[in-house]
């Protein structure tokens, strides 16, 4: 221990002072009385003052002596010298993201990480100064600028709250980067996710929440008209078993609010499966559809999802082709909502009031306002380069099955005699490939949906994929159901947490004002200054309604469905780089000597002392 206010201790001078106040005798005026009889105290009391007499009672005198030293060591200002990561400048991030709110022996783990905050708080010199961010994605991002205030850091601590959404930490190591300012300031990570921390500075600590836990959760919900069947829809459900033991639950259908179907499911450790339920169309239009796992495991978030039923609303297709291609004009027809119209090349002006246009072996000189399927584009797109034209026959040995065009649609081993080698931009999805490249893809970009074949599908010379039966026409209807433009309020009315929507009104909605009621039951204004209203604020899972002037116009629903923050799995970090205890030993380097004052416990202990005392004093009395 040593002091950082030496010079106080020349106060222990006064010590001397105290105790002789205990031995020097009192000045009285001497008086002649007739008796002293009633006096016999007063002279006991005067022999007691007489100086360098025997003190019959030390304990005051101790007390006192005791008070005024530690008075003395508290101005002195001690401190223990110790070994901290936080020293300068320090940068805490807490992860808050949607994983954080699983459960930890009754605990989430956002409650254990913000009590390891004030912990590291607590440890703070007094001299170094400390930020806090969390790892939301920007502007939400910084919760309290540099300060050596200790209180102001626990408010931001206990003020902060999870979101729903996933970690950007590449964003909040950045944040932390671009602010520290010293040379040696260091950035203290607290959470459960650690992947994408490897560029991390070298002043890197991390602490790591959380412990292998049992989760089960939706990872896909989608709702669609029934491909056979007109008067249905049918709810397909996506489960996954995180957790490391055999779970059984029900899985409950609600329609409305109200129970509508359920199923028993067993899913083993790290097993996935998919349930379909059929709904008969009742005349539903923005009907609410919830799916619930009943079970009680360490992460609720992910046990349930939400999803409408609309009233179904004819898709006007554009076909424009030269050649009669029968199969694909019937494929097409099938759609129960499908208005199909056909044009030649020649024919072509534009593609007004359509939905969906379908270019069969032409593209024209200016892509449509529309989305659109390009079957077979020989001289490439504006936006896809045809590299060659591969004239050998090549076989399909991937295709992404999860993407919801190639449900259900086996194209394994599928053998294409003529192809297209093309080269796809930077957001487009591969859909179905070859050894020689992509076949199929699909993708979005500036508002607009694409589908891209490839290969001249429809050509039974060149493959036999238009004799796929029931693939390719289960395959053409999920493409024109992926392409088909929404016609509600909100669009889209199913996002995953953190997607932002667009809010479509007419003149006399936009001039009143535009509100969102999320799922937590706060309301959030929305200006009304661009059509449509980009709504961006979706990082809580549930059901959100839109109101114009208190009246409703909409309603939208955000999932959670992603795997990575339903998969509460223990956090791995690197040794080298990081701890598991902020008191551990890391190595030299990471750790600097830092003072912890202790004065504030020799205060106490002082005041104690004079409470006792003052009772010990008045007891003698």
């Amino acid at each position: 221990m040593h002091f950082l206010n030496v010079s106080a201790l020349y106060l222990l001078a006064f010590i001397p002072i105290v105790a002789s106040l205990h031995f020097l005798k009192l000045r009285r005026k001497r008086h002649v009385v007739p008796s002293v009889m009633f006096w016999l105290e007063a002279i006991e009391d005067m022999k007691a003052n007489v100086p360098f007499q025997r003190i019959r009672n030390f304990l005051p005198l101790i007390l006192q002596l005791f008070f005024l030293s530690l008075a003395v060591v508290t101005i002195a200002r001690p401190a223990f010298r110790h070994h901290s990561i936080l020293f300068g400048q320090s940068v805490l991030i807490l992860e808050n993201s949607a994983s954080m709110q699983s459960t930890e022996l009754g605990k989430s783990r956002f409650e254990i990480a913000k009590k390891r905050a004030s912990e590291l708080i607590n440890q703070l010199d007094d001299r170094g100064q400390m930020m806090i961010i969390d790892t939301s994605s920007p502007p939400h991002h910084i919760h309290q600028g540099y300060t050596s205030d200790k209180e102001e850091l626990r408010r931001a601590v206990q003020g902060m709250a999870p979101k729903h959404t996933s970690p950007d930490i590449e964003s909040a190591i950045s944040s932390a980067t671009a602010y520290g300012t010293g040379a040696n300031t260091g950035i203290i990570y607290i959470g459960d996710e650690f992947d994408g921390l490897s560029d991390s500075p070298q002043t890197f600590h991390g602490i790591a929440i959380g412990a292998q836990r049992e989760s089960v959760g939706i990872v896909q919900l989608h709702v669609s008209r029934a491909p056979n069947q007109p008067g249905q829809f049918q709810v397909l459900a996506g489960l996954r078993n995180f957790g490391s033991e055999e779970q059984e639950f029900r899985v409950r259908l609600d329609i409305g609010g109200s129970w509508y179907d359920d199923e028993r499911a067993t899913l083993r450790a790290g097993e996935s499966r998919s349930i379909v339920f059929p709904i008969d169309d009742k005349g539903f239009d923005g009907t609410v559809v919830s799916l619930n796992l009943e079970l009680d495991d360490d992460f609720a978030l992910d046990n349930r999802a939400w999803a409408f039923l609309h009233r179904p609303t004819p898709s006007r297709v554009l076909l424009v082709s030269d050649r009669s291609s029968r199969l694909l004009s019937k494929m097409l027809e099938a759609g129960a909502n499908i208005e199909l119209s056909k044009i030649g090349t020649q024919d072509y002006r534009g593609a007004e009031n359509q939905d969906i246009v379908i270019f069969d072996g032409y593209v024209p000189e200016n892509l449509p306002e529309a989305n659109a399927v390009f079957l077979n584009p020989v001289d490439g797109l504006p936006f896809m380069p045809v590299a060659r034209r591969k004239a050998e026959p090549v076989r399909v040995i991937y295709q992404d099955r999860t993407h919801s065009i190639m449900r259900d649609v086996p194209l394994i081993d599928l053998t294409v005699r003529e192809s297209l080698v093309v080269q796809l931009p930077s957001w487009g999805s591969p859909l179905v490939e070859t050894v020689e490249g992509t076949l199929i893809w699909a993708g979005e970009n500036a508002d607009r949906k694409y589908v891209v074949f490839g290969f001249d599908a429809f050509n039974l010379e060149a493959s036999r994929f238009a004799l796929s039966i029931p693939s390719t026409p289960i395959l053409m209807s999920r493409c024109l159901e992926w392409l088909d433009v929404p016609h509600t309020t909100v669009q889209p009315d199913v996002v995953t947490v953190g997607t932002p929507v667009k809010i479509f009104l007419t003149e006399p909605e936009v001039e009143d004002g535009i509100s969102v009621r999320l799922p937590d039951g706060s309301v959030t204004d929305v200006s009304s200054e661009s059509t449509p209203i980009i709504f961006t604020n979706t990082s809580l899972v549930g059901v959100y309604t839109v109101f114009a002037h208190d009246r409703q116009v909409g309603r939208f629903a955000v999932n959670l469905l992603e795997s990575q923050e339903s998969g509460i799995s223990s956090p791995q970090l690197e040794e080298e780089r990081v701890e598991s205890d902020p008191a551990g030993t890391l190595p030299a380097d990471h750790l600097q000597e830092v003072d912890r004052e202790i004065w504030k416990y020799t205060a106490c202990l002082g005041v104690l002392l004079l409470l006792i005392e003052w009772w010990v004093y008045h007891r003698n009395d």
